[in-house]
């Protein structure tokens, strides 16, 4: 785990993480781990004193070289995974198309979400979540 991760009040034990929801024309912006066959939504761990919204804002920069032009915190789409909490947040990023930044991601998409694809169940969970809160976008 990273050092200055936050630990999740919820579940002792787990992490907390700002996880981003990236929509442009009606597809979900997808990033895959280096050597992992799933695809999941950008994010990370929330550094202590940080906001999930802050940290969502910081792991889109980072990860994928987008600016975050306005972050949305969606606690209603919040979703409690294996491993992580995720705290959801809606994304506005810069226009243009991700740069892969260090050694973390080896792969992203712009997902229609009618297409097959290997996905982690957070983001199916995710995903259902936001649309059932109205949160999808047209």
């Amino acid at each position: 785990m990273a050092a200055g991760a936050v630990m999740s009040d919820d579940r002792p034990g787990r992490r907390e993480r700002a996880t981003a929801v990236v929509l442009r024309g009606g597809s979900v912006l997808l990033v895959r781990e280096a050597g992992v066959p799933y695809y999941s939504l950008p994010g990370g761990g929330v550094h202590e004193g940080e906001s999930a919204a802050a940290a969502a804002a910081r792991e889109v920069r980072e990860e994928l070289g987008l600016a975050a032009l306005r972050v949305e915190r969606l606690e209603e789409c919040d979703h409690a995974g294996f491993m992580n909490d995720h705290r959801v947040c809606l994304v506005e990023a810069s226009p243009g198309e991700p740069r892969l930044a260090g050694h973390e991601l080896d792969g992203f998409c712009w997902w229609d979400r009618t297409e097959p694809l290997a996905l982690h169940p957070h983001v199916t969970a995710i995903l259902s979540n936001m649309a059932r809160a109205g949160r999808m976008g047209p």
